[in-house]
């Protein structure tokens, strides 16, 4: 797990907050326009290109006709931007009630949908700025042709933008592309913080006791949380660094998507000397908390929202086993991944081998059965989907590399077993199940 490229994790604990809101990409395409504003009047002001022939009906507008043309895509743009609002609201609604509240994340990180509004009310502004410019040429005898010609060339490209949005909406919210947003993005958060091999570090991450290399130290102290929320990330590298410098060890409570209450001792400090105010302040800032969780290191982040879109389609409100079979099949696909992954060990020695940190890992057992086990309990009475979790068992199995492959799928299938067994199924559908557990436990050690 790439803990330690994480040098600054408040900074990307903010860099996702930013890219999940709808103001940041729309304050940047305004000011663009007003930089654009600015640069373009002094343009048709100082570059004398309203003495060129070629450009003589762009210069020779009137000031009154400029400011009704101006004014009119002002009042159209306003309008559009309404019902692009009216349009993202609706989606987001939509979002919330079929597929749950925490997918409207999801939506909001739509880099599209930022782009499409950010450019309407940028072409907004700028022609505004356009409008009142136009007084400053009333002692020349020219418009600035140039600048207006860049708004009509804007609002063209906006059209075409109000094209795209109606299409890029009516295709997000399509409950198979929606799955497989969530999917790329869980794709993308173990490939990030789960390494193919042992990649080469200074520091060595090793499996770890917990009474190991701290029985000698003379204090220990908690480090206790002085808010509530969501742990989003930990700063590795810092409480190491840290460590090092005091000749202490640090034991990590909570891991990343826990949920940390007031005065709840976070980590546990073993030390020669008394810790003072200061260094308390600095581990606690190697902690990065937040009012929700968040994937920066947390990989059951985007798992837990594919089980719960498979969960709410498996709700009598909106009976849709087919997007729950998607979801299953998604979740099979990034456990088929995480079986060729290495996954952290629980604990970082020094390049003399002294322990420093030590931490809650995650394993493979807990991201499976994070993955399976909501949707087994809550799909008992849908064969469907419990035959399909049992095929997605078998393709698991046949990549298990290791031990603790093999006991998650034997637990799963041993599960599924005994919920199928309690149930009341026709001898062919009990056919059709115990052939696919047959095929399972013949790949399993005896």
């Amino acid at each position: 797990m790439n803990l330690l490229d994480n040098k600054r994790t408040q900074l990307l604990a903010a860099l996702d907050k930013i890219k999940t809101s709808f103001w940041f990409i729309p304050s940047l395409l305004v000011v663009s326009a007003l930089v654009a504003a600015v640069l373009f009047i002094c343009i048709d002001r100082f570059s004398g290109l309203n003495q060129l022939d070629a450009l003589h009906q762009v210069y020779q507008i009137k000031p009154d006709a400029a400011r009704e043309l101006l004014t009119t895509i002002a009042a159209s743009m306003m309008t559009v931007v309404s019902i692009a609002f009216s349009i993202t609201i609706v989606a987001l609604t939509l979002a919330s009630s079929q597929f749950g509240p925490r997918l409207i994340r999801n939506f909001m990180n739509d880099s599209g949908t930022q782009i499409v509004l950010g450019l309407f009310i940028a072409n907004f502004v700028y022609c505004l700025s356009i409008v009142r410019a136009i007084d400053a040429f009333a002692d020349a005898d020219y418009v600035p042709g140039l600048s207006i010609v860049w708004c009509l060339f804007i609002t063209l490209v906006s059209v075409f933008f109000l094209i795209f949005f109606i299409h890029h909406v009516a295709h997000s919210i399509q409950a198979d592309n929606v799955i497989d947003d969530v999917y790329q993005e869980l794709e993308q958060s173990v490939e990030s913080l789960f390494p193919s091999s042992h990649s080469s570090s200074e520091l060595h991450n090793t499996a770890i006791d917990d009474d190991y290399g701290t029985q000698h130290f003379s204090h220990h102290s908690e480090i206790i949380s002085e808010t509530s929320g969501y742990l989003q990330a930990i700063d590795f590298k810092a409480l190491i660094k840290l460590m090092c410098e005091h000749d202490a060890v640090a034991q990590i409570k909570i891991k990343a998507g826990d949920f940390v209450v007031k005065d709840m001792p976070m980590i546990t400090l073993h030390h020669h000397e008394p810790v003072d105010n200061a260094l308390t302040a600095q581990l606690r800032n190697c902690l990065t908390l937040g009012s929700k969780r968040s994937p920066i290191q947390d990989p059951e982040f985007a798992v837990h929202q594919l089980v719960e879109i498979a969960l709410r389609a498996l709700s009598p409100g909106i009976n849709d086993p087919y997007s729950a079979l998607t979801c299953v099949d998604k979740l099979t696909a990034t456990l088929c991944l995480l079986t060729s992954k290495t996954f952290p060990q629980g604990g970082y020695l020094d390049q003399q081998g002294t322990l420093r940190l030590q931490y809650k890992s995650v394993t493979f057992s807990g991201i499976g059965n994070a993955a399976f086990d909501q949707i087994r309990q809550y799909s008992q009475t849908c064969l469907a989907i419990s035959i399909r979790q049992l095929e997605s068992l078998d393709k698991i199995v046949r990549q298990a590399k290791h031990a603790e492959h093999l006991d998650f799928v034997k637990r799963q299938a041993t599960m599924i077993k005994q919920g199928l067994e309690q149930q009341q199924i026709t001898d062919t559908d009990c056919q059709d199940y115990r052939q696919r557990l047959d095929h399972i436990y013949q790949q399993l050690p005896n």
